[in-house]
């Protein structure tokens, strides 16, 4: 797939093009991106356009955490047979440009879009002053075919990227999961910790610090699904705060991996999170940490096995 990132300077043809900020990349989304396959098999080219920051942090000076950051959708985006991923510069300038403008100048003389396919509560240019309204009028005038997709609902509600924001921050990672087409994903590589489950508790893990800007759930331990290379385990993850690196603090993801006995410094991993366990405790000794880590891991196997026909 082709990553399209700080420049404004591009040019393709003959494209099918899916216009939005899919942070969820959720089981709405992956209806606009049915379509963008179904038209790839046609001879289009299939792009994704998108923005390098979500709009609201710019424009109403907000921090606005991603569930997923700039390297995990392209990991996803490729998965479902994307052939162009844009992540426009978002300046003052370009969130300035008018609706008209942003059709013709960018999506028709930039993306060579031949086809557009958007959400049913589309909203760009000046103010998202642009819609499907506008849109229906341009397609005709441009000659370009507009689909629409209308939202999709799930158990009572619509999927919508905030609804799954709002669960994950309530640690209701199940909730969120049902919610989206693949479960929520930590991608990093694994650094170094303090060496206290290999060498102490004899149950060695892989440590990642997220981004800043990465979406996670409240700290606590997670059944979690581990992807390296073209291999699955499962495991036991928890979230929380790591030892100061470089005189910060950082959130990190420590994963104690079932059955894996693998040197993957360095490496990069993908850690799905499947279940909430328990919040974070403190314990006593370290002994007690050690039976409480164990318990954690045989619950993981459980799990596993009954959700996922797991075995060791």
């Amino acid at each position: 797939m082709e990553y399209i990132h700080n420049t404004e300077q591009f040019q393709f043809h003959n494209t099918v093009v899916a216009l939005g900020k899919f942070d969820g990349m959720h089981k709405g989304h992956q209806l606009i991106f049915d379509e963008l396959i179904q038209y790839k098999q046609l001879g289009y080219q299939a792009a994704v356009f998108s923005f390098d920051r979500p709009p609201l942090n710019m424009l109403k000076h907000k921090h606005m955490r991603v569930i997923y950051t700039t390297n995990e959708k392209i990991k996803l985006l490729a998965r479902r047979g994307i052939d162009i991923y844009i992540e426009h510069p978002f300046t003052d300038e370009f969130s300035h440009l008018s609706p008209e403008d942003f059709v013709i100048k960018v999506l028709l003389e930039k993306t060579g879009m031949k086809v557009l396919v958007v959400g049913d509560d589309c909203g760009f240019g000046y103010k998202r002053k642009g819609n499907v309204e506008l849109l229906e009028r341009m397609s005709k005038e441009y000659d370009f075919k507009l689909i629409v997709i209308p939202k999709l609902e799930l158990e009572g509600e619509i999927v919508s990227s905030t609804r799954i924001r709002h669960l994950l921050s309530e640690g209701k990672v199940e909730e969120a999961n049902r919610l989206m087409e693949d479960p929520f994903m930590i991608c990093g590589s694994v650094v170094h910790g303090n060496h206290m489950g290999a060498e102490v508790l004899q149950m060695p893990t892989a440590n990642q610090i997220p981004l800043e800007d990465k979406l996670l759930p409240p700290n606590g331990v997670y059944v979690s699904r581990i992807h390296y290379k073209d291999e699955t385990y499962y495991g036991i993850s928890n979230v929380g705060v790591k030892p100061t690196i470089e005189g910060k603090k950082h959130m990190g993801v420590e994963t104690y991996i079932l059955d894996f006995h693998k040197n993957i410094y360095h490496k990069e991993i993908e850690v799905e999170l499947l279940c909430f366990k328990r919040p974070e405790m403190k314990f006593d000794s370290l002994e007690s940490l050690s039976q409480q880590m164990h318990e954690d891991a045989e619950f993981a196997r459980r799990y596993a096995k009954e959700h996922y026909g797991y075995e060791a």
